[in-house]
């Protein structure tokens, strides 16, 4: 369990791969969406243009630590990110995150598919025992991503975010390696 690059993983739908510079370009195309600005926590104006060197920066900072891919569809383009950091060799254990900024591609079931092939490289790959995770709890479509693919509320941390006059809460989340619970 180290920071080495990440495998490329393959689903039926998207490929998880290595950052390339070309990602930023597509990021930057696809602006900053509303729905997937709030739904990451942000609350700065979504009708500001995005260049690509913003976008690269954005892309990389989000890169530290561990595993952490480009999610690319078929053609091998450009949709998002996904990542598996802090790792913990002592617990055998991660935090996930994930983000679609392609706006077209939300509510697509792609968020799934990209976190289960994320789990089961994290479980069969690495050997975690546990990954774990944060997310708005106001985020319905992400918590129910993560419940399909089998992760359990195990916690509320209450206002966690001030946004639009009003405080949002956090919840965790976390998934057992299955081969640990028998």
């Amino acid at each position: 369990m180290s920071g080495e690059e990440a495998p490329v993983i393959a689903g039926e739908r998207v490929r998880l791969r290595s950052y390339e510079d070309r990602d930023a370009q597509v990021r930057a195309s696809f602006g900053r969406n509303r729905q997937i600005v709030r739904a990451l926590g942000g609350d700065l104006p979504w009708d500001l243009p995005l260049n690509p060197a913003e976008a690269a920066q954005q892309l990389t900072r989000r890169f530290g630590p561990g595993p952490h891919w480009i999610v690319a569809d078929a053609n091998d383009d450009f949709l998002g990110v996904a990542r598996l950091a802090p790792l913990d060799a002592k617990t055998r254990s991660a935090a996930y995150a994930i983000a679609i900024y392609n706006p077209t591609q939300l509510g697509s079931g792609l968020g799934t598919e990209v976190t289960r092939l994320v789990l089961a490289y994290a479980f069969e790959g690495l050997g975690l025992h546990r990954v774990s995770l944060t997310v708005l709890a106001d985020n319905t479509r992400a918590i129910t991503c993560y419940e399909r693919c089998g992760f359990t509320t195990e916690g509320r941390l209450r206002h966690t975010l001030w946004r639009d006059g009003q405080w949002s809460d956090d919840l965790i989340m976390a998934i057992l390696n299955p081969a640990d619970e028998r």
